[in-house]
């Protein structure tokens, strides 16, 4: 009596395990114990099968970069607009250098996006010029980069791979190789890039598990060019893991633990790819796949598969379609409706529960089209902030100051807008550098300096650290145009132009300064209201805090601190973009 009384107030779960938890123990110990040895064998085998095929992958890899980087050399060594650049003989003063600068910039930047793949480079002419590719700037050639001009012209144009000829991490080779006139055969002089190492990085950054796995990439002297630890970067690899590849060994002992290597030569170059693994993680991965967790879990979910056919078909399988159609309607997948044959509540919350799916579908999808058609509007109206003016006055100004025999002025001038444009338009891009809008802003001061040289002063203290950093395009320079034009009118000199930018926990900050004349606390207070009394003069403030605030949300933005007469600081703060 009182066991039927137990089994009587006991659930169904209960029930069921208490009938079938005897008849799975006892199989599931001894599959256990056999499951144990074998697991452990073919998990060895199968990390080491699985290391050789991602040593495979970044060998591969590597090769690919390697050659694309030579193929990249190549094209640019032959660019003709390069050589005219070179072969033009500018003087050798501060104008000629000036264009022989302009010059090469223009001809490296229509081959090459520097940015992309070299951390540091210079061009060494023929006449004894130096042209560094990240500053623009003309030198005169060290004794060390005389000698390393007599090398590699020696070597009669072959691509020449060694060691960064600098010592920052964030070079991984070095690249060089003369330039000679296709026509002549003359020699133009050489150029010397440091390839970046994060190039390299990214061949393995995505297939290894930074938890149990580690790859190098080395010259053939055994110097790291490329690790996920700074510190070993163009240092010499440890002599126990350089001894084994050396010698073709699988094995290595260091830090008190034996260590599985894989080792892989390139064959551009031969730089070798080495992959490292503990023989403790090996074992570890194969025990966990081992134990009695997974037995446990396969039986369960057998029987679990037989009990609901046999036992709850009818009562289970309508919830498990409704809530695996609930999850891909959380996940975005609006799929078509449940077909069920139930008539009971289950049903019933099938129907309402697909109408209600459908409404948010349509619903999502006209806020998604709505948003878009404002990003739309927003670039529309960015765009047509570009005023034609701009460039007529610009033009203008540059035939008055040719008429007046000023042409450095007029070719400075026209190098400041033609930067200014071709920033702006950026191949259509709408996400840019903080460089490229600190260029953009440089070059709209100086054209507007050009015009009104006493009128204003500027000075930009930008970090370091934010100059790579990606954000959307014009969302300062805005700001800066409207203190020369808004808060300098009326003024004949004596402004000044501040812009400070910094890091601020995980966001970038920016504060433009300026000492015009200010913005009244009534105007101040309506600038991001709907009021149209504030077109066009302050649109492009609002323009760029909706902007920011519709692509990061409501906690970035402009902030707005002004006093009548002494000036005004607009502070801006957002994310990077990754």
């Amino acid at each position: 009596m009182p066991l039927k009384n137990t089994w009587n107030h006991m659930n169904l779960t209960h029930k069921i395990l208490s009938i079938f938890l005897p008849l799975i123990i006892l199989p599931m110990m001894l599959i256990s114990i056999f499951s144990v040895s074998m697991s452990v064998k073919n998990g060895k085998n199968d990390a080491i099968n699985n290391a050789t095929d991602k040593l495979s992958l970044v060998t591969n890899q590597t090769e690919q970069l390697l050659s694309h980087i030579k193929y990249n050399i190549k094209a640019f060594s032959i660019s003709s607009s390069l050589q005219d650049s070179i072969s033009a003989n500018y003087a050798d003063n501060t104008y000629g250098n000036y264009m022989l600068s302009s010059s090469l910039h223009n001809a490296i930047y229509n081959v090459l996006d520097i940015s992309k793949f070299i951390s540091d480079g210079y061009i060494h002419t023929f006449d004894g010029r130096i042209y560094n590719v990240k500053t623009g700037k003309i030198d005169t050639p060290t004794s060390e980069m005389t000698a390393h001009y007599d090398y590699v012209t020696s070597q009669k144009g072959k691509i020449l791979f060694s060691l960064p000829r600098n010592n920052f991490t964030d070079s991984a080779i070095n690249i060089s190789k003369s330039l000679i006139e296709i026509e002549t055969g003359k020699c133009l002089g050489i150029f010397s890039f440091d390839i970046k190492e994060s190039l390299f990085y990214d061949t393995y950054d995505s297939v290894s598990n930074t938890d149990t796995e580690r790859f190098f990439i080395t010259d053939d002297n055994g110097i790291v060019i490329s690790s996920d630890t700074q510190t070993e970067l163009l240092k010499p690899l440890p002599d126990a893991i350089w001894t084994s590849v050396q010698n073709h060994s699988n094995h290595a002992t260091f830090s008190r633990k034996r260590h599985l290597i894989l080792s892989s030569k390139t064959t551009t170059q031969k730089y070798n790819t080495i992959y490292i693994m503990s023989y403790d993680n090996i074992y570890k991965d194969a025990l966990t796949v081992a134990l009695l967790p997974l037995s446990i879990g396969i039986g369960t979910l057998l029987i679990a598969i037989l009990l609901t056919n046999i036992f709850t078909k009818n009562l289970v399988r309508p919830i498990i379609q409704l809530a695996n159609y609930a999850d891909e309607a959380g996940k975005g997948n609006f799929l078509p409706p449940i077909h069920t044959e139930s008539r009971d509540e289950i049903g019933f919350l099938t129907e309402r529960f697909f109408n209600m799916n459908q409404n948010i579908h349509k619903l999502t999808t006209s806020i998604y089209n709505e948003q878009n058609q404002k990003r739309e509007y927003e670039l529309r109206l960015l765009q047509s902030q570009i005023n034609p003016h701009f460039l007529y006055n610009c033009l203008d100004s540059i035939s008055s100051l040719i008429a007046d025999q000023q042409n450095d002025t007029a070719n400075n001038m026209v190098y400041h807008l033609g930067k200014y444009y071709r920033t702006i338009l950026s191949k259509g891009r709408n996400v840019i550098t903080i460089q490229e809008e600190l260029s953009l802003i440089c070059d709209y001061l100086e054209i507007q300096l050009i015009k009104f040289p006493d009128l204003f002063t500027y000075k930009i203290d930008v970090q370091n650290s934010v100059l790579e950093s990606k954000t959307l395009k014009m969302i300062i320079q805005p700001i800066v145009e409207n203190s020369i034009l808004h808060g300098f009118a009326g003024y004949k000199n004596g402004r000044k132009i501040i812009v400070k930018g910094f890091c601020q926990s995980t966001n970038i900050c920016f504060e433009i300064f300026d000492n015009g004349r200010g913005i009244s606390p009534e105007i101040e207070k309506n600038i991001f209201s709907e009021s149209p009394a504030l077109m066009p003069q302050h649109f492009g403030l609002k323009n760029i805090q909706e902007r920011i605030q519709l692509k990061f949300g409501k906690q970035f933005g402009l902030k707005i601190e002004s006093e009548p007469g002494h000036g005004t600081t607009v502070r801006l703060v957002f994310p990077p973009i990754l």
